[in-house]
């Protein structure tokens, strides 16, 4: 009896579409940009081809919400793809209607493979960014992807490219010199099968793959626009997860304070003459209480010492900060997780120095911030409290210092 024909038996090869073709990378001249790199990973949730009650996620409801999500639940429907799970990087086949594309249930995650000072490939607590997928995957009815499978992706996909891990050189990674180069390591989940009704994918994908790059800001410092206009996130949002479409808020903003522009009076209104770095944003309810921004965390030093990161329920928790937060209790200071107003981070009274952070930023020094007119000037060269977190986690990152928290994963 012949097998039963299926729609993808019956659809032609994919349509090549043009695109900026990729580099190579050079060490000596990196970009925080997409290289050419040898491999990626595949894996794949398929629920289409099953009876619509045991289609996803009929399961995670008829479990309960919070207890799938739970590590006594296992999502067991993952599977490698066909002939994977290592590709050699290539286009992606995907049909118009791949729901991604139109309601956007896609997540991802970044994080960093590097050389260590002691010649190994080591990453840097790639379970809390397993963890994180998870808690985002919750509020975007996608599958969860196993912790282990997603450790053993990141791991696979690192050391099939390691040739483009750029080599260790300590004068990257000192405070006055840093030059940050490593592999950024980008794992991505997303509904690919077809949807046209507004509904959850039944068919999702699971991929992993990397470039070299290094900073993501100058060493020197950024400067910084606080808008009271735009809104990163709101209650009740998506905020607090790691949504792609949280990311497109922000190209607007970020493009018109790049040129010096602010958002007035609802136009556009130039109010400096150099370039803003980045966007810093409120909350959108108060617009006052300082929150993050776009693609990082922010943490402010009071002049009494103490590490204060804005507390909302808008804000995406980060890894970095969370190790930071660490980090600065076992030096024995003080760390207040709370509102902070945007009048008190320009009060040069009550902060001292500021910073973002991120697994991309880092540790990135504010230099100046501008909000309604006002400037705050910071001078990063004496950033006492942030030089000794950087030299704290990098440290510990790179293996110039002891781990005391097991934070470090040799790979090879």
């Amino acid at each position: 009896m012949a097998s039963k024909k299926t729609f993808s038996d019956t659809l032609s090869p994919a349509i090549s579409l043009p695109f900026r073709a990729l580099e190579f990378p050079d060490f000596q001249n990196l970009r925080f940009d997409i290289y050419q790199t040898a491999k990626l990973f595949l894996a794949h949730h398929q629920t289409s081809h099953l009876n619509r009650d045991e289609q996803w996620p009929a399961r995670c409801f008829e479990i309960g919400w919070e207890k799938y999500y739970s590590d006594q639940y296992e999502e067991t429907g993952w599977q490698k793809v066909p002939g994977g799970p290592l590709f050699d990087l290539q286009n992606l086949a995907l049909h118009p209607a791949a729901c991604a594309l139109h309601y956007a249930p896609a997540t991802f995650e970044g994080s960093k493979a590097m050389i260590s000072a002691k010649g190994r490939i080591v990453l840097f607590r790639p379970e809390m960014n397993a963890q994180r997928m998870q808690f985002t995957a919750s509020r975007l009815l996608l599958p969860k992807v196993p912790v282990d499978l997603f450790i053993e992706a990141v791991v696979q996909t690192v050391l099939a490219n390691r040739e483009f891990i750029p080599p260790f050189r300590r004068e990257n990674w000192a405070w006055e010199t840093r030059n940050p180069m490593c592999t950024y390591v980008r794992p991505l989940l997303f509904g690919h099968g077809p949807e046209l009704g507004v509904k959850p994918a039944r068919d999702h994908l699971f991929m992993v793959f990397t470039s070299p790059v290094q900073s993501y800001w100058p060493i020197h410092g950024i400067r910084v626009l606080v808008t009271d206009y735009f809104h990163r996130a709101a209650p009740g949002g998506t905020g607090n997860v790691k949504v792609i479409g949280n990311y497109a808020s922000g190209l607007l903003p970020s493009g018109l304070a790049k040129h010096g522009y602010d958002w007035v009076d609802g136009k556009p209104r130039k109010v400096s003459d150099e370039p803003f770095h980045d966007v810093l944003y409120l909350d959108a309810v108060h617009n006052k209480y300082v929150e993050e921004f776009a693609g990082a965390n922010f943490i402010a030093i009071s002049t009494d010492g103490a590490l204060i990161v804005p507390k909302s329920d808008s804000i995406l928790a980060g890894n970095t900060s969370a190790s930071l937060m660490q980090l600065a209790a076992g030096e024995g200071w003080r760390v207040e997780k709370r509102p902070i107003a945007v009048d008190e981070i320009m009060d040069k009274k009550r902060i001292a120095e500021a910073f973002c952070t991120g697994n991309a930023a880092i540790i990135t020094p504010i230099s100046e911030f501008y909000y309604k007119g006002r400037y705050r000037r910071f001078t990063p060269e004496k950033n006492i409290k942030t030089r000794r977190l950087w030299d704290l986690l990098v440290g510990i990152q790179f293996q110039m210092l002891d781990d005391p928290y097991g934070w470090v994963r040799e790979i090879g």
